[in-house]
């Protein structure tokens, strides 16, 4: 039987009409019960252009949210129908073993996975962090704002120098307090400004700065000197770069910028597990495309009966069985790892690995 042949055709083209209706009829319900439940928030102003882009984005966002779980129904859904029509009998009596079945949906499953990983980069990313600029800005729904967007931070320099860094305006931090400490553990100096900034290259600006110096006495408390001063510039070898770390969700991050993040955490002393969790489990959903498109047609070979047909609506509680109990895996591998019990690509690989498992065991039996 010919490779990529009408067959082949068939099955690819019925695939994407089934995954298309049950995407675009997900995340249609999904927007018109939400705007239900939020439309008295709408008013004056915000109706119009604000409310139209807040959803807009919330259909991207949840448009790749929801695509994996659309292509384990559409899958499921097409044995199903396949098996109605007496199609899926004809196809079998030519030759034609489930292995074969399987080509064009791995085939159909490997490109949306990879356009997933795509869409996510150059659309999603930037749609997720839109959605709670204008919740705040325009609507006053604060959510978890705070707890992604914190409003200071502590990073660790070289030679034992302690960045104390308040929100990010303007490409500086206001404000802002360094602390130098010498072995074993003194404070030396420690420069407090109103405002940070990069200077050129390499350097730092302070504005506004009272730095003062603790100096080793055998005095109880020893010597301080204080200095203010309108502009002190510092060629520390932390350069704004070095010091710039992106609030928001990793979700909401481009794959150059939590890399770059994860690198910067590192070398600041901040955990940096959230954001490499992140990086695994973008990583592995182009992968658990398939296998997941593929339980879900290896389970509904197997119940499918000689003269006996299978209701549409089984088909479908099979689709949601299986995105349920993946969505759950992967809800208690992110915890765990979050929690350090897991590693970040064990925690991302193990939803994959359970379901090429149901896979590999759906078609042994089928």
């Amino acid at each position: 039987m010919k490779l990529f042949g009408h067959l082949d055709r068939l099955l690819l083209r019925e695939m994407g009409r089934l995954f298309a209706a049950t995407l675009g009829g997900v995340v249609l319900i999904y927007l018109v019960i939400d705007f239900a439940d939020r439309a008295h928030n709408f008013n004056g102003r915000a109706w119009g252009k604000p409310a139209a882009e807040l959803y807009l984005n919330k259909a991207a966002v949840v448009g790749y949210q929801l695509a994996p779980a659309a292509l384990i129904i559409a899958a499921a859904l097409l044995i199903t129908l396949l098996g109605r029509r007496g199609e899926l009998t004809a196809i079998l009596s030519i030759g034609a073993r489930p292995l074969r079945l399987a080509l064009p949906i791995a085939a159909f499953a490997a490109v949306l996975g990879s356009s997933l990983f795509w869409l996510n980069e150059k659309v999603v990313v930037r749609a997720a962090a839109r959605i709670e600029e204008i919740q705040v800005k325009i609507f006053n729904n604060w959510g978890d704002w705070a707890t992604y967007h914190a409003g200071s931070s502590w990073l660790r320099g070289q030679g034992g120098r302690i960045y104390h860094l308040g929100p990010q305006l303007d490409g500086g931090w206001e404000p802002a307090t360094v602390l130098e400490i010498e072995p074993p553990f003194r404070l030396a100096r420690r420069i407090d400004a109103r405002r940070l900034e990069p200077s050129g290259a390499h350097g730092l600006r302070f504005l506004d700065a009272v730095e003062t110096r603790y100096g080793p006495s055998k005095e109880p408390g020893g010597s301080i000197e204080e200095k203010r001063v309108g502009v002190l510039l510092e060629d520390f070898p932390e350069s704004g770069s070095d010091l710039f770390l992106r609030s928001g969700r990793p979700q909401q991050l481009a794959w150059k910028q939590l890399r770059e993040q994860v690198k910067l955490r590192e070398q600041s002393g901040q955990r940096s597990r959230e954001f490499e969790l992140a990086i695994a489990e973008r990583l592995a959903q182009p992968l658990q495309a398939v296998p997941a498109a593929l339980a879900a047609l290896g389970i509904s070979l197997v119940l499918q009966r000689p003269r006996r047909r299978v209701p549409v609506a089984a088909a479908v509680a099979v689709g949601i069985a299986i995105s349920l109990v993946l969505w759950a895996a992967s809800v208690v591998v992110h915890a765990l790892s979050m929690g350090g019990a897991l590693g970040p690509a064990i925690a991302g690989a193990l939803p994959a690995l359970l379901s090429t498992l149901c896979a590999v065991v759906a078609f042994r039996r089928g």
